[in-house]
C-alpha cells in the first residue's frame, strides 16, 4: 500500500505533534487538515488542546467553530466563532478578510439552527459585506428575512443569489413561498418554473414560465429563465426570441446576454 500525498503530510503533521506537544502552529495546521478532511472530532482535539492554553489563538478558534457547525452543534460553534470574530473584526484588512466572511457566515448558520433569525441577519449581512458574492450567504438572509415574516426583503436577495447561482434549487423554493405569502400567484408560477429548470425538469419549466412570460410581460427574469428552458430543450429559435425580450427587459443582465450568445452561435452552426 503506497501513501497518497495528503495522508504523508497528514502523517508528518502528526509526527510533528507527537514529536513537539507544545508546538502550537503544527497543531492548528494539522487541525486544519483534519477539518479540511471532514474529521471533525479529531480537529475538535487539537484545536481544544491549543484553546487550553492559549485560548485566542485565531486559527485553532476557527477551527473549533467551524467543526462544531459541520456537526450540527449551533451552540458551541457560536462560542469559539464569536471570539474569532471579535478579533478579527477590528483589523485594518477586516473588510477583505475571506476567513471572517467564513466566520460571519456560519454565526449566521448557527443562529439559524437555534430558530433565531434575527440574531443571523447582522451576521449575513456583515458576511456580504465582505464579499458579496456569497450565494449562501444571500440565501440564508432570505430565509431570515422569510422566517421574521418579511418576504419583500427575503425576495430580494433570493434572486441576488440566483444571480450569482442561477441553478440555486433553494433559492427558487424560497421566492415560492415568499411570492406565495405576497399572493403574487404570477411570480410563483415564474419561481415554480425556475425550480423546475434547476432540478433538470426543462419541459415542466418552460410550461410554467410560458405562462408567466404570458401573465407578466415586462418581468425579466422571467423571459431568461424561458430562453434557458427552450435552450435545454434544443429549440433555440424560441430561445432567442425570449432571450432577446430578457435583454430589452433588463438590458445589463450578463446571464441573458451569455445566454443570447450562445442560441445566436448554435444557430449560426445549424445554417
Amino acid at each position: 500500500y503506497k501513501r497518497q500525498p495528503l495522508e504523508r503530510d497528514v502523517a508528518l503533521l502528526e509526527e510533528a505533534v507527537r514529536h513537539d506537544p507544545q508546538n502550537v502552529d503544527a497543531r492548528v495546521t494539522l487541525a486544519q487538515f483534519y477539518l479540511d478532511t471532514a474529521m471533525y472530532t479529531e480537529a475538535l482535539a487539537q484545536a481544544g488542546q491549543v484553546l487550553e492554553v492559549h485560548p485566542d489563538n485565531d486559527g485553532a478558534l476557527i477551527v473549533s467553530g467551524l467543526a462544531h457547525a459541520h456537526q450540527g452543534r449551533a451552540e458551541d460553534a457560536l462560542v469559539a466563532l464569536d471570539r474569532f470574530v471579535t478579533l478579527r473584526k477590528d483589523q485594518p484588512m477586516a473588510d477583505e478578510d475571506l476567513l471572517l466572511e467564513t466566520a460571519y457566515y456560519f454565526v449566521g448558520e448557527s443562529y439559524m439552527r437555534l430558530d433565531r433569525p434575527g440574531d443571523a441577519v447582522p451576521a449575513l449581512e456583515a458576511a456580504i459585506r465582505i464579499s458579496y458574492t456569497d450565494a449562501d450567504a444571500l440565501y440564508l438572509l432570505g430565509a431570515a428575512h422569510q422566517e421574521l415574516g418579511e418576504p419583500e426583503q427575503a425576495l430580494a436577495y433570493y434572486h441576488e443569489a440566483a444571480r450569482f447561482v442561477p441553478d440555486f434549487s433553494e433559492a427558487y423554493g424560497g421566492m415560492i413561498e415568499s411570492y406565495a405569502a405576497l399572493g403574487r400567484a404570477d411570480h410563483v408560477v415564474y419561481a415554480e418554473g425556475m425550480h423546475a429548470l434547476s432540478q433538470g425538469d426543462q419541459a415542466v419549466a418552460r410550461q410554467r414560465l410560458e405562462a408567466a412570460t404570458a401573465a407578466l410581460p415586462d418581468f425579466g427574469p422571467a423571459f431568461l429563465g424561458l430562453g434557458l428552458a427552450c435552450e435545454a430543450l434544443g429549440d433555440m429559435e424560441a430561445a432567442r426570441t425570449a432571450l432577446q425580450r430578457a435583454m430589452e427587459l433588463t438590458p445589463n443582465d450578463v446571464a441573458a446576454r451569455q445566454a443570447y450568445g450562445r442560441v445566436q452561435a448554435a444557430l449560426a452552426d445549424g445554417e
